[in-house]
Formats: C-alpha cells, structure tokens, sequence
C-alpha cells in the first residue's frame, strides 16, 4: 500500500536526521516525485490543506524514510520517522527559547509542536475519495469536498532548526542500545508537554516535562526520583561560577548550584500537581529580577536543552565542538599547566556549546550577566 508521512504546516527546507529526509512538497515535488501521475494526485491532496482565509498552504513538508518511497513502511521504520521529528521539533523550540531569554524578550516566541503534526495518508487511489483517520476514527470523504484547516494553536513564528543539534541527532541514529531508546523516548515526552496550548494546561504541562527529566536523566525504578534528578542536574550542570544555595537531600547529600535547586523546586511543583494538590497560577511562575516574566516551563526548557546537548556531546554527537576543545586546550596549555587535559577539554567544550550564556541570562551565575 502507498502512503506519504509528511507535516503540513511546518514549512522547512530541505535536511536529513538519521535515515528521514524532510523537504519541502512545493518546491521539491517535481525531483523528488518522478512519476507524474503520483505527482498530480499529490499536488491535488495538499491543495486541500488551508490557511484561517481558505488559501492553500506552500507549508508541507514530506518526511522520505530511507527504506521506502511512498510505501507503507515497516513498524520499526514508523518509529524512525517519528523519532527524527521528535528530533526536530526539539532542535528548534529549544534554541529559540534560549535565544529569546537570553536578549529578555518576550516576543521572541518559538513555534509549539503543533506546527510540525506529523501525518501519514494514503493519498493515492484511482477514485476520488481519501481516508481520514482521526483517533480511532475512520472518515470516507471526496478529496474535493474536503479541507484541512491550519490550526490556531501554532505558537510563534521564531525559530529555525538548529544546525548542530539536528547534525547532532543525524549522528544519533548510529548509537545502540538504552541510550538511544533513553534519549529519544525524552523528546517525545518534550513534544507532548509543548502541545495544543488550548488543550492541555500549564500544569499537565509541567508532569509530562519532568517525566521527560526523569527518562533522559535515568530516574528509572528510583523511588526518590527527585532526589535522583537534582543530584543529576547538581553532577551534569552545575558550573564553578554558580551561584551557591545550600540544601540536603534526605540522603545527606549536598545540592549547591542554582541549577540543581530549581529541579528541586520544579520536582516539588511536579508532586504537587501528580498528587492533586490545588496549584495557583503564581506556583508556576519562575520569575527572576531581571525577567519577571519567566515561567518554571520556560526554565525546564532550557535546562533540558542543556541536558540532551551534554548526553550528544557525551556520545560523541557533537565532535566538531570537543575537536575545537582540544585545539584550544593546546594553545592554553601553557598558560595553564596543572590543568588536567581532558577537564579542561570538557570545560571549553561546555563553554563553547553556550550553556553559561543561560545561566547568566537566569542570575544563577556570577559572571556577568549576557545578553547575546
């Protein structure tokens, strides 16, 4: 059977993550879809999907799987595709979150997930009628009777992927075992807190972002997930500039950074929301002397950004910055001869990836504050 996976709304160019393609219906389909008569019923298909005036879209972006063109595709390839999404969506809402707290503006607000609904149709019978499936739900319809409206529920128009991440991911595919499972199996978790603002609340919002923490951070069967996930963010994110704010887990250990006592508190309001306590509107909010406008969300976006940016770096996704990491620490060798090579490998590669920009933006470093 003949079907298409593609994002109707999400208006990209042309990249690759892993064994998916995406690219762009309008500009592409004559190259990428040779046989003329599949072309036009394509091009037929996608006419249907609209703006709110009822104009067809230059939007759609078909996601090509390696092991098939225009074919049904195995199960484990099924989840290929929407592992690379997932993927992508990540490698563009995080970075224009940073980007848009880091200059504290506001304004600068990057898409939701719902831009990048993936589809898969069978738009290819010779009669004039397509299936929908919507839910458990299957709907006959004339193609020409029919049309798909772009939804409200967008989010904001800033934003483009990021470069090194989805290279980054691309490299991903290429990694066995829990890790990868561990790693992808989060960023679903991030698409579904980042979805249909309308539909879901803040704070439905907040349990499914840190079961995105407890996954990526490997919370497993752990009955004190909390604890588990600070010292995590205390061990994986703290810097030698942070700020210092002392508390004790039940099991003695001492959390120190900035970082790690916002997951405390993130975890705290987590609990609270799972167990049904009452949450006010104030109880989500995160705000900070130079950026009253913060939400714990925002906050979980970036250090969950700084979380899987590590775990790619960890793996080796991101050679290119520890390959510059080791061309600087050469040069500063002399400079600094106790330094021990590969912490201070790890501590330029941190610095070049950006992760202080963020905890300055957020007052949880000494260093001045940027605004880059």
């Amino acid at each position: 059977m003949e079907e298409i996976w593609f994002m109707p709304w999400a208006g990209l160019g042309e990249l690759k993550i892993g064994p998916v393609a995406f690219w762009p219906f309008s500009r592409m389909a004559g190259g990428k879809v040779r046989d003329q008569q599949v072309r036009e019923r394509l091009e037929r298909y996608f006419q249907r999907y609209v703006d709110h005036a009822g104009s067809p879209v230059d939007t759609v972006t078909v996601c090509s799987h390696d092991s098939a063109n225009l074919e049904s595709l195995e199960p484990d390839a099924a989840k290929e595709v929407r592992a690379a999404a997932d993927a992508l969506i990540f490698s563009i809402i995080c970075p224009a979150t940073k980007a848009g707290v880091c200059a504290d503006n506001r304004t600068m607000a990057p898409p939701s997930a719902d831009r990048y609904q993936l589809l898969r149709r069978n738009p290819f019978p010779d009669d004039d009628h397509i299936s929908v499936a919507s839910g458990r739900s299957l709907h006959i319809c004339r193609i020409d009777d029919v049309a798909f409206q772009q939804p409200w529920w967008l989010g904001g128009g800033f934003g483009v992927p990021n470069a090194r991440l989805t290279a980054a991911f691309d490299k991903s595919f290429g990694v066995l075992g829990r890790e990868r499972t561990r790693l992808f199996q989060s960023l679903e978790w991030f698409r579904l807190a980042h979805t249909q603002y309308d539909q879901v609340s803040e704070a439905s919002k907040v349990v499914m972002m840190a079961t995105a923490f407890e996954i990526l951070l490997g919370a497993g069967k752990s009955r004190k997930k909390k604890e588990w996930i600070v010292c995590e963010l205390e061990r994986r994110c703290a810097r030698p500039d942070s700020h210092r704010d002392g508390r004790k887990t039940r099991d003695g250990n001492r959390i120190y950074s900035k970082v790690a006592c916002w997951g405390w508190d993130f975890y705290e309001l987590r609990n609270a929301i799972a167990h049904g306590d009452e949450v006010t509107p104030e109880q989500l909010k995160y705000p900070t002397p130079s950026r009253p406008w913060l939400m714990h969300l925002i906050v979980a976006d970036l250090v969950f950004w700084e979380c899987v940016t590590r775990e790619l770096y960890r793996l080796e996704c991101i050679g290119e910055v520890k390959n510059h990491a080791r061309e600087l620490a050469g040069l500063y060798k002399p400079v600094f001869p106790d330094m021990q090579p590969d912490s201070f490998v790890d501590h330029v590669a941190t610095s070049l990836l950006g992760f202080g920009d963020v905890h300055r933006a957020l007052g949880w470093s000494y260093s001045q504050q940027s605004r880059a």
